[in-house]
């Protein structure tokens, strides 16, 4: 399968069931990307407009990276190291909480899977493991530019569509406003759109190692 179209199905399943479990060894990875880097931007004196712009470039801009470095048998040592992390992050957790929750099995299960497709050199099937990860970026952002401010626009509960479509109580361009009169959802869709191009462009070609031309 061509490696856009893999991303591009891989992309609407995390939206789909972004705020279930199935999901959610993913979706750690990409919040600890994004919280991290809007707590280093929320340090530095940025207008709010400023702040959002940012943030985006850089999460999507890790995306860019990510899949640049996934183009061929990379993809194994990414594999492996989201999954760690995302097992990592859960530990952490349970340190914190000193609780176990239904999530553990399906941190331990991706975790697993990565290690054991990875020794039996299960290429195409690790390909679409690390799309999973990679792509949680991507749709972590278009929750935060796009469907945040939708919901605020037309006032909807944001557990509408729970637990499948979970939309975050505030988004990068939260702070925003409706800036020279245009609605919030405007400017989130249009930078979200403009960050996403080169994105779209990294993630064909990856099947044989190389960037489509």
């Amino acid at each position: 399968m061509r490696s856009d179209i893999r991303g591009l199905i891989v992309s609407i399943l995390l939206f789909l069931l972004w705020g279930t479990v199935l999901v959610y060894p993913f979706r750690t990875v990409s919040d600890l990307i994004s919280q991290t880097t809007q707590t280093v931007a929320g340090k530095l004196p940025l207008p709010a407009f400023v702040f959002a712009i940012l943030v985006l470039l850089v999460v999507m801009g890790l995306t860019c990276v990510a899949l640049f470095f996934g183009r061929s048998e990379i993809s194994d040592a990414l594999v492996l190291c989201f999954s760690s992390c995302s097992c990592i992050l859960y530990c952490v957790q349970v340190i914190k909480t000193r609780s176990f929750s239904i999530e553990a099995a399906f941190v331990a299960l991706v975790t697993v899977l990565s290690v054991t497709l990875v020794v039996l050199k299960k290429t195409e099937i690790t390909r679409y493991l690390a799309d999973c990860f990679i792509f949680a970026l991507p749709v972590s952002m278009f929750y935060e530019c796009v469907m945040n401010p939708l919901y605020r626009l037309l006032k909807l509960n944001i557990y509408k569509f729970s637990p499948f479509i979970v939309v975050p109580q505030k988004g990068i361009f939260s702070k925003v406003g409706n800036l020279l009169h245009l609605p919030l959802v405007v400017w989130g869709t249009f930078f979200f759109i403009l960050t996403l191009l080169p994105v779209m462009y990294l993630a064909g070609g990856r099947k044989e190692g190389k960037i489509k031309k």
